[in-house]
């Protein structure tokens, strides 16, 4: 490495040190000085904003052109946190939603699409629209061991920071112990450890090398594992059909992992898409696999279908149906690459997977966001399709749940119990209404489900004449008889 090449990389990590720092001090303005101790959907979603803007940044800038990608990391930052604004707005520490719709947005959504955007912009810096697939491809393979690392670094250094505490105070000294519970010297320490962490992982190229080939060499041992599964999944299948699938639990989770499972190895095999094709026993195992990819996909969709034509919607199964439609969407991918090999003895591996690998990680970016923001409100779609079931006589007043609607389903479900309170014309208008009662009469979603029995009525007991009278019983007796001298 030159002198100058060392210059910048030391001006780079203070760079990343600087800008960690900066965003920790931010961070603690936010939650002491505008979220207080009651969560705010605004000031939630400004940390969250912050955080993607300072870390888009850090992954984007290169040595000596820190400032260029300012501009794109500020659209992801906008975009993250306006989304998370939207799913959180009117619903921090409401009690009756239910939690899939952010908790899906905060654990997966807000990540992968936050990874996905900065993987295209990376591509994109480099000054080609729409960006190379091999471009593409190095940094999203880069990025999450950069991520990982960095992140990996900051937990150790918490842990070791706090176990230095723990042995000052052993020595009684509390002073460090304290201090380091002080959330304005946590946040920017851990920023700043984390800032500092990315901008050195990046400067390790030969350590980031090793990483992307252990992976890549995972995905190629585990292709013929998941042809030999592919293989074995179909024919039994076609042996028994569909019915077993079903009759197990999660039936369509089971098949979505199984898709998005068998879609990471193949992007590991397929690689940048610039090489020629692969030796035999790979190109057959890759084949192999795609071909199961379309009934994986298909197996998923049709549980989803039958289990809301049964039960209606809910914010979980209609999360369940994008990542449905997502996997039916690269099964167009995998079709069109197992089209691509009718040429057998082509230069390129599979040439419409790259262009179209692009285009998928745009609409994962949509479908993501989608989900998270106004236009697609999963309480108000879940309520109406719940309120549709009984008004349409799909499912008995008797065996509805309104529990559901109030508890899970906030404002939203309110307004579907107000309707369906109106439903006067209904064959089942009295028990609809005392349905709407009962839920409205629990305090909780257990109250409704666990309803207190009703006490049996007492009938009037009649008393008999005198000389018809009962004989006493055991509280009528003496406690301490007197017998006659």
């Amino acid at each position: 490495m030159s002198d100058a090449e060392s210059r910048l990389g030391r001006a780079f990590a203070l760079t990343g040190l600087l800008i960690g720092l900066a965003t920790g001090f931010a961070g603690y303005a936010i939650i002491e000085y505008w979220a207080g101790s009651k969560p705010d959907a605004a000031a939630l979603a400004a940390l969250v904003a912050l955080g993607s803007f300072s870390a888009a940044l850090l992954l984007l800038a290169e040595r000596g052109a820190v400032l260029r990608p300012i501009l794109p990391s500020a659209a992801i930052a906008a975009i993250l946190g306006g989304a998370t604004y939207s799913v959180l707005v009117g619903r921090v520490n409401e009690p009756n939603y239910t939690e899939w719709p952010y908790a899906f947005w905060l654990l997966m959504g807000l990540p992968l699409s936050g990874y996905l955007m900065a993987t295209l912009a990376k591509a994109m810096l480099r000054g080609k629209t729409p960006p190379d697939y091999s471009d593409v491809f190095f940094h999203g393979l880069t990025q999450p061991i950069i991520s990982a690392g960095a992140g990996f670094i900051a937990l150790l250094a918490v842990v070791l920071l706090f176990a230095w505490s723990g042995l000052l105070k052993a020595l009684e000294v509390d002073f460090f112990h304290k201090l380091f519970q002080e959330p304005w010297f946590l946040l920017p320490f851990i920023g700043g450890v984390g800032g500092l962490a990315i901008a050195l992982m990046r400067g390790l190229q030969a350590t980031l090398g090793g990483f992307r080939f252990l992976l890549l060499l995972l995905a190629r041992i585990l292709m013929p594992i998941t042809a030999a599964f592919s293989l074995t999944f179909l024919a039994v299948l076609a042996l028994k059909g569909s019915e077993p699938i079903f009759a197990a639990p999660y039936p369509s989770a089971v098949m979505l992992g199984l898709a998005f499972g068998s879609m990471l190895i193949f992007n590991g095999v397929y690689q940048n898409g610039a090489g020629e094709p692969p030796a035999a026993w790979l190109r057959l195992s890759t084949i192999l696999a795609l071909l199961a990819f379309p009934v994986y996909a298909g197996l998923a969709a049709q549980a989803f279908w039958l289990r809301i034509e049964d039960y209606g919607l809910t914010p979980p199964r209609i999360i369940g149906l994008a990542m449905t439609g997502l996997a039916a969407l690269y099964s167009v991918v995998a079709l069109a690459g197992l089209v691509s090999e009718i040429n057998w003895g082509g230069k390129r591996w599979m040439p419409p997977v790259a262009p179209l690998n692009t285009l998928m990680a745009v609409i994962w970016v949509v479908v993501l966001c989608g989900l998270a923001s106004p236009l697609i409100n999963q309480w108000d779609l879940s309520a109406r399709s719940q309120e549709r079931r009984l008004a349409e006589g799909k499912v008995s007043a008797a065996a509805f749940d309104y529990g559901y609607l109030r508890f899970r389903l906030g404002a939203h479900g309110e307004a579907a119990l107000d309707r369906l309170f109106a439903l006067d014309g209904h064959a089942e208008a009295a028990t609809i209404q005392a349905g709407v009662a009962r839920a409205r009469a629990a305090s909780d979603y257990w109250e409704y489900k666990n309803p207190l029995p009703a006490e049996p009525a007492r009938a009037e007991v009649s008393q008999p004449p005198d000389d018809q009278a009962p004989p006493p019983g055991l509280d009528d007796l003496p406690i301490n008889p007197q017998t006659d001298e």
